[in-house]
């Protein structure tokens, strides 16, 4: 038999029972919309951070922290730490000054166009006219205005000095302060609010007898700035909404804490000055390379980003790994409808497979006729449940970033359907069809001519 006489055989017999065979599709369908849509998930999520990576050119970032597993503890799954067991490995290394000057020889040698900064992050509060939001602030030099992602201002411009008045917000940070019209708000003033520590509140503690008292020694420091740039929020959308961008020697002169958790708390004990880190920005991935290797021949604790970002892709396999395992299960119990459906269709078509095999066919044209039926179950419920899973998800989706646009003013892609979902959830539904109809079809092929002749 030809494929052509096949599909033919398999459409006629289809069509005999066409509500049972479209209730088997639909359950198929069904089942592969709850496999792609968790797939899918997982691969929005992934894309989602590739994104991130790639607006905010981390694979060409290098991060030296003080210790050795400062960064990678915070991404790294596979660090234990154990009660009373000191770091033998910390490695720790006070990021001053002239370690900052140290690093940027060294990568400068190696990648002449790289730029070499102090990572400077701190909490802090802004006002713009009668309203204000926290935020975390951070402070880059001017040269990271030719970056990508950061390149990108939608109104204004990026300050063109490390010691501006200028800052760079984004959209996202404009609309939690209720301005409607980001462009509206280009140069105008705002209060940067920074704690600070209060050194007469701290002699005057130090003076009262213990437990008398209350508070602590700290005190709001405000500065005010112009709003000189508006970065785009279609990039940089995890971040963006949660940051303000300062001048560099701008911010070194303001009183702050640095500390923007309790870990970071914790790490002070070990680190009492010095930067929380220093960052280098290569011009491509593979001089960030070049520049982690240089920095660690002379012994500071580099770490690309471009490895933590394995790290994390690690984490998402065996995190698509669980969804497809859920999902697979919906598709397997589907299954079992074509099974059940092909036995049917024999038992109905039980003289007619031995008329068949009178007429001179074959267990394995018997084998290949039910098959193919199985096979075109299993197309069109592949197809079904590629509809029904980007429908489903487009609204959950549309659900998800009803409540994300009101917290961050942005939409976000939780779903993503790359080519090769489409084409292995098409598959993978035909594959498990045609598994389905395997012992339908030996079924069939075992039938005895003479027997199936007499069946009434």
């Amino acid at each position: 038999m030809t494929i052509g006489d096949l599909l033919r055989f398999a459409a006629q017999n289809l069509l005999r029972a066409k509500l049972r065979n479209a209730l088997t599709i639909v359950g198929v369908g069904v089942g592969v919309a709850a496999l792609v849509s968790m797939l899918a998930y997982g691969s929005g999520l992934q894309k989602t951070f590739t994104d991130e990576f790639t607006d905010l050119e981390l694979f060409n970032t290098v991060r030296i922290a003080p210790t050795s597993n400062d960064f990678a503890s915070l991404v790294n799954l596979s660090n234990r730490i154990f009660k009373n067991e000191k770091k033998k490995d910390a490695n720790l290394v006070v990021l001053t000054p002239e370690v900052l000057e140290k690093a940027k020889r060294a990568a400068l040698e190696v990648a002449p166009n790289a730029i070499v900064y102090p990572e400077i992050v701190f909490p802090c509060r802004l006002a713009l006219d009668t309203l204000d939001s926290p935020v975390l602030a951070e402070a880059l030099p001017a040269s990271m205005g030719k970056v990508a992602g950061y390149n990108q201002i939608r109104y204004g411009r990026f300050f063109e000095s490390d010691s501006s008045n200028e800052v760079v917000v984004s959209e996202i940070l404009l609309n939690r302060l209720g301005v409607k019209n980001p462009e509206s708000a280009l140069g105008k003033s705002v209060t940067l609010t920074t704690i600070a520590l209060d050194v007469g509140k701290i002699l005057s503690l130090s003076s009262m007898p213990f437990g008398v008292g209350g508070g602590l020694p700290i005190a709001e420091r405000k500065y005010q700035f112009r709003i000189g740039g508006i970065m785009d929020k279609q990039i940089q959308k995890l971040s963006s909404g949660l940051r303000l961008i300062v001048p560099l020697q701008t911010a070194e002169r303001l009183e702050r804490l640095n500390f923007i958790s309790t870990l970071d708390l914790l790490r002070r004990t070990e680190q009492r000055e010095g930067y929380q880190a220093i960052i280098v920005r290569a011009s491509n991935p593979k001089e960030a390379e070049l520049v982690k290797t240089a920095l660690e021949k002379i012994k500071l604790n580099a770490t690309s980003f471009s490895d933590e970002f394995e790290e994390f892709k690690r984490l998402f396999v065996l995190f698509d790994m669980a969804l497809a395992v859920v999902g697979t299960i919906a598709l397997v119990v589907a299954t079992l409808g074509i099974t059940n459906t092909m036995i049917m269709s024999i038992m109905e078509r039980y003289r007619e497979i031995g008329i068949m095999k009178a007429i001179g066919a074959s267990d394995a044209d018997v084998r290949k006729i039910i098959l193919v039926e199985s096979s075109v179950i299993g197309f069109f419920g592949g197809a079904l449940g590629l509809l029904l899973g980007k429908l489903g998800t487009m609204g959950v989706n549309a659900l998800a970033n009803y409540y994300v646009r009101r917290q961050a003013g942005t939409d976000l892609a939780f779903f993503h359907f790359p080519d090769w979902l489409v084409v292995s959830a098409m598959l993978f539904s035909i594959a498990v069809s045609v598994v389905a109809g395997l012992y339908p079809a030996n079924r069939a092929a075992r039938i005895e001519p003479v027997e199936a002749l007499k069946h009434q």
